[in-house]
C-alpha cells in the first residue's frame, strides 16, 4: 500500500470514525436525572414499590407474625455503578435503576409450625431452580434432623444439610437459626450515595434497627425473619432501564 493509498483510506474513514466517537459520549448526570425522574421510570418505580409492600403485608397478616422493619433502597445510575459493563439484549445500556429491600419481622412459633401456614398465605411460588432447597420441604426436613457435634444438620444419608429458607425469584425468606442471632441489618445502609438518584427509606423511620431485633430476641418473641426483594433470582431489583441511544447518544426509554 502506498502512501498515497494509505492517507485516501484515512480520509474516508473520518466521518465513521467520527459518527463512532459521538457514540461513545455518555449521557451527562443531569441528562441521566431527567431519565430517571420521566414518567416511564416513576410508574416502573411505584410498581415496584407496590409488590415490596403488598408482600410485607401479606407476611405481617400471617398468624404469628410481627413486622418490625422495613428498609427500601432506590438507585438509578450509570451501568458500571452495578458491574454492568457488556451490553444487554436490548443494546448497550445508558441507565439503570434498581431497587433493594429487606423486612423484618418476629415471632414466637416454632419455624416448623409457622412455615406451613407462610406457604398457606401465597405470598410466592416458593422453590430454589433445582427445587432442592428453598422449599418448604427442605426446611422441614433441616429442622427435623440430627445435629451433629460440629453444629451440622445431616441428612439420612449422613450429608451436611444446606441451611433452610423459602426462595422465590422475586423474594427470599431466612430466619434466625441454631438459637443464633444470625441476621443483622446492613450497618451501611445510609452510606450509598449517587449523582443520579439515591433515595432510602425506613418503616418506622426513627428506630434503629439493630436495637428494634434485639428487643424482639430479648422479649421472648424468639426468632427473627428476614425478607429480601429480587428479580428473577438476582439479589437485588432491576425495575427500570434506558438504552443508549437519542441525539448523540444521550439515552433514550
Amino acid at each position: 500500500m502506498n502512501s498515497l493509498t494509505y492517507l485516501l483510506g484515512y480520509l474516508l474513514s473520518l466521518p465513521g470514525r467520527g459518527l463512532e466517537a459521538s457514540c461513545r459520549v455518555w449521557p451527562t448526570d443531569r441528562r441521566l436525572r431527567a431519565l430517571a425522574d420521566a414518567p416511564p421510570a416513576r410508574a416502573a418505580r411505584q410498581a415496584e414499590r407496590e409488590r415490596i409492600e403488598r408482600m410485607v403485608q401479606a407476611l405481617a397478616a400471617v398468624q404469628g407474625v410481627e413486622h418490625l422493619l422495613t428498609r427500601i433502597s432506590d438507585h438509578c445510575d450509570r451501568p458500571e455503578s452495578f458491574d454492568i459493563h457488556a451490553p444487554g439484549p436490548e443494546g448497550r445500556l445508558a441507565l439503570v435503576c434498581r431497587m433493594t429491600a429487606s423486612a423484618y419481622f418476629a415471632t414466637r412459633e416454632d419455624p416448623t409450625v409457622l412455615l406451613p401456614r407462610i406457604e398457606a398465605a401465597g405470598l410466592a411460588e416458593w422453590g430454589s431452580p433445582d427445587n432442592r432447597t428453598g422449599t418448604l420441604a427442605h426446611a422441614l426436613r433441616w429442622h427435623g434432623a440430627d445435629l451433629a457435634d460440629d453444629g451440622w444438620r445431616l441428612s439420612p444419608e449422613g450429608w451436611r444439610m444446606e441451611a433452610p429458607g423459602l426462595s422465590s425469584p422475586g423474594a427470599v425468606l431466612h430466619w434466625d437459626l441454631r438459637d443464633c442471632a444470625t441476621l443483622r441489618p446492613d450497618p451501611c445502609w445510609k452510606r450509598i450515595g449517587s449523582r443520579v438518584r439515591f433515595d432510602n427509606e425506613q418503616t418506622p423511620p426513627g428506630a434503629d434497627p439493630a436495637e428494634l431485633l434485639r428487643t424482639a430476641r430479648a422479649n421472648g418473641r424468639g426468632l427473627v425473619l428476614q425478607l429480601d426483594f429480587r428479580t428473577n433470582w438476582r439479589e437485588a431489583c432491576t425495575y427500570y432501564t434506558a438504552r443508549r441511544g437519542g441525539p448523540g447518544g444521550r439515552g433514550r426509554p
